[in-house]
């Protein structure tokens, strides 16, 4: 069964590439920020866990959330992530599912 999470994005590109969701009461940041090197967008999210945030750091730049995280998760390919039919408002929760249920309390922080 398909469970379905709203996002809020910025930057959009074929897909966000950089955008939020809250699921099981975790604030998920997915980034995937243009490469200057190859001068293009990486293939994949780098995901972070997140504290909440005020909606004033939400109102500036996404740049740098990724500095405030609590903990890394890993890369995910972009293909694995599931919008839904516009690409701008959920997700499926699928993917996130699969990268917490490897986690176990001693999980590296960042």
């Amino acid at each position: 069964m398909t469970r379905w999470v709203p996002i809020r994005y910025r930057d959009f590109w074929d897909v966000p590439r950089i955008f939020l969701t809250n699921y099981e009461n975790k604030l998920f940041l997915f980034d995937c920020p243009f490469d200057d090197e190859v001068e293009d967008y990486p293939r994949h999210y780098k995901v972070y866990v997140l504290p909440d945030l005020a909606e004033e750091v939400l109102a500036g730049s996404w740049a740098e959330l990724s500095t405030l995280a609590t903990q890394y998760l890993g890369e995910v390919p972009i293909e694995k992530v599931r919008f839904d039919a516009t690409k701008r408002r959920e997700i499926d929760t699928a993917v996130i599912g699969e990268l917490t249920e490897k986690l176990t309390p001693a999980a590296d922080p960042l």
